[in-house]
Formats: C-alpha cells, sequence, structure tokens
C-alpha cells in the first residue's frame, strides 16, 4: 500500500530521519542499520510521500520543528526548575537559548525589559535552523535520492522555484506535459515535438510524450525500451536518436545502449552503443551526423566527445573538449558547435567552447553573464538560446549568444530562482521550453515564446515587357 500524506512516521522511518538528518548517503544509513541502500530508497520515498518534503535538507528541517531528532549538544542538558515545572513553550526556548549561547527570559530580565515569549519562540527555532544548516555542509554530500534531479550527484541545497509574472507577456503557456519529469531527451520533427525518457516522481521512465504543436495536445507514443534519465534527443534525417542514460539505481549508473525512434512507425531499433557509457552529456546535430560532448560516467564528469555516423551506424572519438562537465548544452551555427555551461559535481559553469567543424579542432567563445548547469540550448536564426539553471546560482534571466558580435545578452525567463534539465527545442520561428525541476518538483509546465515574431521577404524583381 502506498504512503500517503499526512500519515504518521513509522518507528524505523523516525530512525532513518535522525540518520538522514546527520547527512549519512543511502548506502551509510543501510550499512548502520543492516539493510541494503535500494531499501533506504524505498523509505525514503515513503517519508517524503508521508510528510510532503521534496529534498533530505527539508525533512531534516522539519524533523527539527517537530522535535523527530535531537541536535548533539541541546538534548538532555537541562532540567526542569527546581521551583515547579515551566510551560512546554518555556521549556523549548530555554533548551534552545542554553545550546547557543542566548539569555533565558529570566537572565535577559537584568539586561532590559523582558520579551515577550513569542519572540523567544521564534528566535530559538532560527538557532535551530541555523544550526542544521551549519552542520549539514560538514557531512559527506549525498547521493541520488527520491527527489530526483534536484540532489543528483551530489547537489547542494536547492532552491525554491517561482514564477516571474513581468515575463508573461512574451511567453505563451501551453498545454501541459502529461507527467511531470526532467532530464529527459527532446526533439522536433514536422509539426510534433517528441519528449523521451526522463526522471519521473516514480523514477526514471521510458515513455515517450508527443506534442502537436498546431492543435497544443498531447498524445502518448511506444516507449524507449529502457527506463533512462538524463538523456537528450536529437533528429537525424527523418528519425531520432536517443544515446545512453542513467538507470534509477543508488548511484545512477550510466548505460551505454543507444536506440533511434522513428516516429512514422511509432517505434525502436537499437544501434550501436556508446563507447563510453554515459548520461547528463550534451547532443546536437549538424543534420548530417549527432555529436555528443561531456556527461557522467559512474564515477566522473568526462571532457569527452563522440560522433556518430547513421549510415555506417558507427561512434568515433572527437578531441576532447578542455573542460570537464556534464549538464551543459550544446547546439550548431555555421560550421561550429557551440558547447555551453554546465556542472561538474561542484559548480556550475559559465564556459563556451567551439568545436570547429572543417578543422576537428576546440577553441573558445566568451563565457555567460552567469553559470548554468542543467541548461537547455537550441540555435534559431545563427542565434544560440541559453534557458534556465540555478543549480547553484539563482536563476534570474535567460541568455542568446550572438556568434557574429560574440555577445550574450539578457533574455527574459517565465522561471526564476532554478529550473533546470528541462527540454528546450526550436520550431520554425518559436522556441519551446517542457518540464524541468524547480528545486522542489518536477514540472509539467509548456512554455512558447516567438524570438523572430516576423519574417523578412525579399521581393523578385519586376520589369515590364
Amino acid at each position: 500500500m502506498a504512503a500517503e500524506y499526512g500519515e504518521s512516521l513509522s518507528e524505523r522511518e523516525l530512525e532513518i530521519t535522525q540518520l538522514v538528518a546527520e547527512g549519512l548517503t543511502n548506502r551509510e544509513v543501510g550499512e548502520r542499520l543492516f539493510v541494503s541502500h535500494n531499501t533506504i530508497k524505498v523509505h525514503l520515498r515513503n517519508i517524503f510521500a508521508k510528510t510532503g518534503v521534496a529534498s533530505r535538507t527539508e525533512l531534516s528541517m522539519l524533523a527539527i520543528q517537530e522535535g523527530w531528532i535531537e541536535i548533539p549538544g541541546t538534548a538532555d542538558e537541562t532540567t526542569a526548575s527546581e521551583t515547579g515545572e515551566k510551560d512546554a513553550a518555556n521549556r523549548d526556548t530555554e533548551l534552545s537559548a542554553e545550546a547557543s549561547g542566548i539569555p533565558s527570559p529570566a537572565e535577559a530580565s537584568d539586561l532590559g525589559p523582558a520579551w515577550p515569549w513569542q519572540r523567544w519562540v521564534a528566535l530559538a527555532l532560527g538557532t535551530a535552523l541555523l544550526l542544521i544548516v551549519l552542520l549539514l555542509p560538514q557531512q559527506q554530500a549525498a547521493p541520488a535520492s527520491a527527489s530526483g534531479p534536484g540532489n543528483l550527484f551530489g547537489a547542494g541545497i536547492s532552491v525554491s522555484q517561482v514564477t516571474a509574472d513581468a515575463a508573461g507577456e512574451n511567453w505563451q503557456e501551453m498545454a501541459p506535459l502529461p507527467v511531470r519529469r526532467a532530464g529527459m531527451g527532446i526533439a522536433a520533427q514536422g509539426n510534433a515535438i517528441y519528449v523521451i525518457g526522463g526522471m519521473t516522481d516514480h523514477g526514471a521512465s521510458g515513455r515517450v510524450d508527443i506534442y502537436d504543436i498546431e492543435t497544443d495536445t498531447w498524445r502518448a507514443g511506444h516507449p524507449r525500451p529502457l527506463d533512462l534519465a538524463n538523456v537528450s534527443a536529437v533528429q537525424l534525417n527523418s528519425d531520432i536518436l536517443v544515446p545512453g542514460g542513467c538507470l534509477d539505481d543508488a548511484e545512477w549508473t550510466p548505460d551505454a545502449a543507444v536506440h533511434i525512434y522513428n516516429p512514422e512507425e511509432d517505434a525502436w531499433r537499437e544501434v550501436a552503443p556508446l563507447p563510453t557509457a554515459l548520461c547528463a552529456y550534451a547532443l546536437t546535430t549538424d543534420g548530417q551526423r549527432a555529436y555528443l560532448f561531456g556527461g557522467w560516467d559512474g564515477t566522473r564528469y568526462r571532457a569527452i566527445g563522440y560522433a556518430y555516423d547513421p549510415g555506417r551506424d558507427t561512434w568515433e572519438e572527437l578531441p576532447s573538449p578542455e573542460q570537464a562537465r556534464g549538464f551543459g548544452g550544446a547546439a550548431v551555427v555555421d560550421d561550429g558547435i557551440f558547447y555551453v555551461g554546465g556542472y561538474d559535481g561542484e559548480r556550475e559553469w559559465a564556459t563556451c567552447e567551439v568545436y570547429a567543424l572543417e578543422t576537428s579542432s576546440w577553441g573558445s567563445c566568451r563565457a555567460m553573464l552567469q553559470p548554468r548547469g542543467g541548461i537547455g540550448i537550441t540555435a534559431i536564426a545563427g542565434r544560440i538560446y541559453a534557458i534556465g539553471g540555478g543549480w547553484r546560482t539563482p536563476l534570474g534571466f535567460n541568455e542568446r549568444y550572438t556568434p557574429l558580435t560574440g555577445e550574450w545578452t539578457v533574455v527574459e525567463t517565465p522561471i526564476i530562482s532554478e529550473w533546470r534539465n528541462l527540454g528546450v527545442v526550436s520550431h520554425d520561428t518559436a522556441l519551446y521550453t517542457i518540464g524541468g525541476w524547480s528545486g522542489t518538483d518536477f514540472l509539467n509546465r509548456t512554455y512558447r515564446v516567438e524570438v523572430m515574431p516576423w519574417r523578412v521577404y525579399i521581393p523578385g524583381s519586376y520589369s515590364t515587357p
């Protein structure tokens, strides 16, 4: 029976909550309780469902507020006053005050006018939260938990997503994605956008959702043979290529399997595997071949490059980019592939590298205005659009790069603070963004924005007989 919001935590779940608040990873909690890390993962999913939290940090803070766990050095250090029992509010206040060095209300009377007990309770609660925030970063970073990309590969405390009302005039919200998710592949073909795989509330998925641009409706396609997250997709001729991806296990193990989807037949076939199992890579195409850069190989982020030739069904190793990272984006403009942004497990990057197709060599391009990981990249009319971010640097705007001038400029965003691992694709004169991770939830929002609101027609010559 699935856990429901509002249910009480079991004794075992409270025990796991205590260990999570101490900063232990799923594997370490399992070793402490003599169970597998997968069992701990199931328990955490139930705990998250019962409490309504979306991250380990939120769970720890909730546990402090509810008194489910004890902060070292704050419990059992104070007993009731010899003159009689204090009420619960005063007792909690004095316990927190003693642990933090703040004078109790009685002591404060010698320092000036007495504060009302509500102020002391608020101050004590703030101190407790500060203690937990200071303690958590000292522990080993936790691996991915049931909350999905928000904690993936050692990411830190997430920030909350906020809708930016100021962006409403240009960004148009369309029919929502049927299933909330992030880290999926996305490709446009004909008048349809294909969303493939990704991470959902129920784990990695292979599902295919197809958006009809003309009717603003969704329908389901035949799912990918493997349930994998943090994938990318790209159109190759009349097919859609989807390499690798992450398995939904404790280590987010990457897979080397490569599949091609045929939209006309709604069917999948497997092709030559990746030379290195990868997920969280950047993927793009020049119309002839697919190009893959960076990614996570199961132990570290890589500076790596491959090209896929569909005619020969082979992968070719390319010269490596300079910066090792994953969760970046790539797009082709003229004879160059721009490989932008990313995350390396510790920080986001504003890096811009360009791969010259004619010389098979790397060069540099101007860095973005701010670091961005988990971004979506697409190109329209010779310009590159970088959408999303907020992994470590809060998202306040998107960006556009013009290769001719070498300048990045600000583009408004419909979501601020954190919006990453989303899908971004261009079609005709518009840009579409789908889903993503908000820092607390998977998203199902679909946005459309016209980046070329007018067309230029060049009239032909005219002469009289």
